[in-house]
């Protein structure tokens, strides 16, 4: 089984539309109870993590990052502004703050987190049995953020499509108007581009990517909205070749799956995953992103190939492997 487990992991594709961030917000990122990141979080504004969530990366933001309850950042914090550490909450690595006010970082009880380094002039607090390695004061450069790019120019059609509930389609690449999908419908879409007006999904519904002639990418102009319990189903290649992009909102429902790189472009684009959901890829708006309740996102695509029983889309799971492409296989979640 480890050797047919390695051979797996030496084939496996590496997610090559992957930034150096899995989450990256041109305002803020709010993370709620109980949810996972694996990768990099970053932000223009605020980064919230709640209680018991968990991100497996570094988080950077040029606003205020606050850590609640038992919250957990396996990285470093970078901040321009005040870092708060809240009941038990915990950073591995450094915290670092630019900020000028006078408390800049601030540890509650039992807070645990590595070296801290703020500027001259202002002050760490720890109060309520919180641990730190070092206390380090002096010049402080805010995070070196990543550039969102620009939005992508395009016009959709006028044509409306629509599959009633309980019903299976097709749809080629193209111009379209509004696209309306109800309860329990499926529609496969094939290589190539789409350009739609907008994309709402009932409950229940799923979207098949058929990359057996290559890449899809899906152009939204205004907002996509998609019922709970949605399934996102790729054959005969990986999402890795997978691109969304729209330039209003994004709202993924309850229980629900998107899997690839999904870009909010618009000037007010915002990314909601409500409660439950499970995604992989690259994130990214130009407002806010927020993940609800359980909610779980990679920075690799964890859904399978389902044309090739067994061939997993990889998770980062061992670092000391990434540079080699060589990813942890990652469960795959289906729903019968």
């Amino acid at each position: 089984m480890k050797l047919f487990a390695a051979a797996l992991l030496i084939a496996a594709p590496v997610y090559a539309s992957a930034g150096p961030y899995t989450l990256f917000a041109g305002n803020n990122v709010n993370l709620e109870q109980g949810t996972r990141v694996t990768g990099n979080v970053e932000a223009g504004g605020i980064v919230n993590a709640k209680y018991q969530s968990t991100v497996k990366g570094n988080v950077q933001a040029n606003g205020a990052v606050n850590i609640e309850q038992a919250a957990v950042v396996n990285g470093n914090i970078e901040s321009a502004g005040k870092v708060h550490m809240k009941y038990q909450s915990t950073a591995t690595g450094k915290v670092s703050t630019s900020t000028t006010d006078n408390v800049a970082v601030t540890l509650e009880q039992g807070s645990v987190v590595g070296n801290v380094h703020h500027n001259t002039g202002t002050k760490l607090t720890a109060n309520w049995g919180s641990s730190y390695v070092s206390d380090i004061v002096g010049p402080v450069s805010g995070p070196a953020l990543d550039v969102l790019p620009g939005a992508t120019a395009f016009s959709a059609g006028t044509t409306l499509f629509q599959l009633n509930a309980s019903q299976t389609g097709a749809l080629g690449k193209g111009q379209y108007g509004k696209i309306n999908l109800g309860f329990d419908s499926t529609l496969t879409l094939s290589a190539g581009s789409y350009y739609f007006d907008s994309l709402e999904i009932g409950g229940d519904g799923k979207l098949i990517f058929d990359l057996a002639g290559g890449a899809i990418n899906l152009y939204i102009k205004n907002n996509v909205s998609i019922g709970q319990n949605f399934e996102f189903e790729t054959i005969n290649g990986s999402a890795s070749s997978i691109y969304t992009e729209t330039l209003g909102n994004y709202d993924l429902g309850i229980n629900g799956e998107w899997y690839g790189t999904l870009f909010g472009s618009g000037a007010n684009s915002n990314l909601h995953f409500n409660q439950n959901s499970t995604i992989g890829g690259t994130f990214m708006a130009r407002n806010n992103i927020q993940l609800d309740v359980g909610s779980v996102v990679t920075g690799l695509p964890s859904q399978p190939d389902k044309a090739t029983p067994g061939n997993e889309i990889p998770l980062p799971g061992t670092f000391a492997l990434m540079g080699l492409g060589l990813l942890a296989l990652a469960g795959s979640r289906r729903r019968k």
